[in-house]
């Protein structure tokens, strides 16, 4: 996968997505399936702004029982399902912890049978799409206090525990990489992809948009791309750039953002993900309490989420601060007192924006929702030739996606009409067991690489995992690991540099290996990092300055 700038401006595009994160990714993968010729652009790097400020989960949809969207748990459960054949690879079962609270109604056991028991029932019969038995999602049983403390004693001190039960639900080993596999995908079906393009400006002639301006961000280059039809998926970003031309409206118009801070500690629990039930509130009509909280065990970590507090700057300026860690840290002593977490407990944090169409934004209230919109706005009295695809959810953004093709193929002829993506498997996913692959795998390396490091290869690689290897033989101590700490070989940083379109230190540290996102790696391991990077994109000293400064910024919360 080449970043060719020269080629995506020599061409003229049946299709051309603005928007790089997992709803611009899987329309892309859609579309190529298709036949359909097109391009997408990214303003920053594939899937690491609103996609990668998550709790990296693959909800099954039980959150909107609350609210009785029984369709809409429905839908997330089935979607779920399909990443489980699509994307094996990529995604593990992690069972949730759900508390009970004696003397609660809405907390207590019986309430959470029947919303178990229900969703159990919206969910019948999704596990026979999935061939491979490990990756059939399985359902919960309830435990005892007793049992509950045995398995995480540190809940204790949860006043009122009467008990849990066990929710499985699908977790991603790095989301940047399940975004990127779906660009990966597009490509290798004809597509052209670039990072580090930002549309300036949308183009038009007699009513018709039938192009951009774009930027190149890492040259100044300003072009122009030219396709019969513009898709605008840029999440957040897409209201600033249809608000170029009055007429492109959404169905429901953002009326403002939330900023959603996760934080990275050391691992509080080895086995369960817990869902604990903060002060905070949440919008539904049959609710158990606060907005829940998430603590997942992730990559030897764990991994805490989220807060929600109303946005008010520029977008290009979301980050964390020192406040939000602050805060944050006190609502999750305050739901498990004894756990005295503290700020220099934190190894890393990051925060996303969640666009809103509540007419009130309220700065105590989860208001997220899961509507998604794909607006035709020659319909809805705007140009033609552009479609705007506002998602909502990771989980489901392959469906919004299929929705917004379906919407396309009628507009333009698609050369196959067939939307396959529920189950052809993406490009690094053509896995039938993945349990006997990776057995088969570490059998094959055993010479050469560890069990551990044959593993992460696949979670990161899939079945690419022996493209990757041979590339790295080729070169002396491409098969090292660049720490011992992290099981990222050296080849890996080069790989991506060659094969997998990063063009900066963060894309290889942050997207690509997630070497940073579990913590600092630490200078050494960045001085690495560099030494192979800078040589093959031909940086001088200057540029080598503001990657490093660029990747340490993401740790400056702390001042």
């Amino acid at each position: 996968m080449k970043r060719d700038l020269k080629k995506i401006q020599s061409t003229v595009f049946d299709l051309l997505i603005i928007g790089g994160g997992i709803t611009g990714a899987c329309l892309a993968h859609d579309a190529a399936l298709r036949g359909l010729r097109l391009a997408l652009v990214e303003k920053n790097d594939f899937g690491m702004s609103t996609s990668a400020a998550s709790s990296k989960l693959l909800h099954g949809g039980i959150r909107y029982l609350q609210k009785l969207q029984f369709g809409k748990v429905r839908e997330s459960a089935r979607e779920r399902t399909y990443f489980q054949v699509i994307a094996p690879h990529l995604t593990t079962s992690i069972p949730f912890l759900v508390p009970t609270i004696r003397g609660s109604v809405m907390k207590g056991r019986a309430a959470l049978l029947v919303g178990m028991n229900l969703y159990r029932a919206i969910c019948t019969g999704l596990n026979g799409l999935v061939s491979d038995p490990a990756k059939k999602v399985e359902f919960g049983t309830f435990f005892t206090r007793n049992k509950v403390l045995k398995q995480v004693p540190m809940l204790a001190a949860i006043d009122g525990l009467s008990g849990a039960h066990t929710l499985y639900e699908s977790h991603m080993h790095n989301s940047e990489r399940m975004t990127l596999a779906f660009i990966k995908s597009a490509v290798h079906n004809g597509s052209l992809a670039a990072n580090h393009v930002e549309v300036k400006r949308l183009i038009s002639d007699d009513q018709r948009i039938t192009g951009v301006h774009c930027r190149d961000t890492l040259s100044g280059e300003e072009f122009q791309l030219s396709a019969k039809v513009v898709v605008n998926a840029a999440g957040p970003f897409l209201p600033g750039i249809n608000s170029q031309i009055d007429s492109l409206k959404l169905f429901k118009e953002t009326t403002g953002f939330s900023k959603g801070v996760h934080i990275v500690v050391s691992q509080l629990e080895a086995k369960y993900a817990l869902a604990l039930s903060s002060g905070k509130k949440t919008e539904g009509l049959v609710t158990r309490g606060g907005r829940h909280i998430f603590m997942i065990p992730w990559r030897g970590r764990t991994l805490i989420g989220t807060t929600n507090v109303p946005f008010k700057d520029e977008l290009d300026k979301v980050r964390v601060t020192r406040k939000d860690i602050v805060e944050f840290i006190q609502d999750i002593n305050a739901i498990v007192p004894g756990l005295s977490l503290a700020e220099n407990d934190v190894h890393y944090a990051f925060a996303g924006l969640y666009p809103l169409i509540s007419d009130e934004i309220k700065s105590d209230t989860y208001q997220g929702t899961g509507e998604y919109q794909v607006v035709d706005h020659s319909e809805q009295g705007g140009p033609a030739g552009i479609v705007s695809v506002m998602g909502a959810k990771y989980t489901t953004a392959r469906a919004i996606a299929e929705q917004a093709v379906d919407l396309i193929g009628s507009k333009i002829a698609l050369p196959d009409p067939r939307c396959r993506t529920a189950s052809v498997p993406l490009f690094e996913g053509r896995v039938a067991s993945l349990e006997q692959f990776i057995a088969d795998k570490q059998q094959q390396y055993r010479d050469i690489l560890t069990p551990q490091t044959v593993h992460d290869l696949i979670v990161s690689h899939g079945s690419e995992i022996d493209t990757v290897v041979s590339y790295c033989q080729n070169t002396p101590g491409y098969l090292d690991k660049l720490s011992d700490e992290r099981e990222t070989l050296a080849g890996e940083v080069a790989y991506a540099v060659e094969h997998e379109m990063a063009c900066t230190l963060d894309d290889v540290v942050f997207a690509r290996t997630g070497l940073g996102t579990i913590g600092h790696p630490g200078v050494e391991v960045l001085n690495k990092v560099v030494d192979i990077i800078g040589p093959l994109l031909a940086w001088d000293e200057q540029r080598i300055e503001r990657e490093i400064e660029a990747v340490e910024r993401r740790y400056q919360w702390r001042d």
